[in-house]
């Protein structure tokens, strides 16, 4: 069978420098894989490249077996970063997560449409906030939605950029507890971007480890290791586990750590 994704040797340059350089990886059907990395590593150029709305310099891009060579597969369910929006915002959560099914050339919705909104509604635990105005929901209650309406068209593959920022611990933790279910009950491979090394952790089969110098991907075990978090970052790294958290430390190193089995980036002709 072949992966739900498959990036080989992808090269992409933005605005005069290189941001991701001979990247592959595999994500099995069913996985629920982690990415970390520093601001402006390339995650979110990464989540683009796979959705379709920025193609590589070089390299091949697959989701489902299928080459991606523009935005909008259905194969691909996405979720982007929380945020703001007005408070006075009427629009009702159903009539939100509707808006995944509406189509240019038939704006208005089925009955079968409208039973797709429902189940997404009750996958996500979303059936309080289906009749109550977005801006009223807190941050947590809308990524939710947000979730619903990506999993609208039965997708392979559910992308998600940092979509616990911004929320509370609390909040966190629920939305990515339901997002590990939806990964276990209806096997869809995930791509879950976060800063948080102890949440991703918890549910993730495999960790992808961003750098602009290289990238690291295996099991939380495997790469939560000192020799391994060494190599990566130049500097001796502690690493300690109390209880269920990692704690890394190293004098050098002013942010969390996150890791894994290091691939530097071949240089770019």
């Amino acid at each position: 069978m072949k992966d739900a994704i498959t990036l080989e040797n992808v090269n992409v340059h933005l605005g005069g420098e290189w941001i991701l350089r001979n990247l592959s990886f595999n994500v099995a059907f069913g996985e629920f894989m982690g990415i970390i990395g520093p601001n402006g590593a390339g995650k979110t150029t990464l989540l683009r490249v796979l959705l379709g709305m920025i193609q590589p310099q070089d390299g091949t891009v697959k989701v489902g077996g299928k080459n991606i060579k523009s935005a909008g597969s259905p194969l691909i369910g996405y979720v982007p970063q929380s945020r703001q929006i007005d408070p006075e915002t009427p629009i009702q959560g159903r009539d939100f997560v509707s808006f995944g099914l509406q189509h240019k050339y038939r704006p208005w919705l089925t009955k079968q449409d409208r039973i797709l909104v429902e189940e997404a509604l009750h996958l996500t635990d979303s059936e309080n906030y289906a009749d109550k105005p977005l801006g009223k929901l807190s941050g947590g209650e809308r990524q939710r939605l947000f979730l619903a309406q990506a999993l609208l068209r039965d997708p392979k593959v559910l992308l998600l950029d940092e979509p616990t920022s911004n929320l509370d611990p609390g909040a966190q933790e629920n939305l990515a507890a339901v997002v590990e279910r939806v990964n276990r009950e209806r096997g869809i491979s995930v791509v879950f971007v976060s800063h948080d090394v102890n949440l991703i952790s918890k549910y993730a089969h495999q960790i992808l480890y961003l750098t602009r110098e290289q990238y690291v991907k295996g099991t939380v075990e495997d790469v939560m290791q000192p020799e391994v978090l060494t190599k990566l970052y130049g500097v001796p790294v502690e690493v300690t586990r109390p209880g269920t958290k990692f704690l890394m430390s190293s004098p050098n190193i002013m942010e969390p750590v996150t890791p894994i089995c290091v691939h530097p980036h071949p240089e770019v002709s």
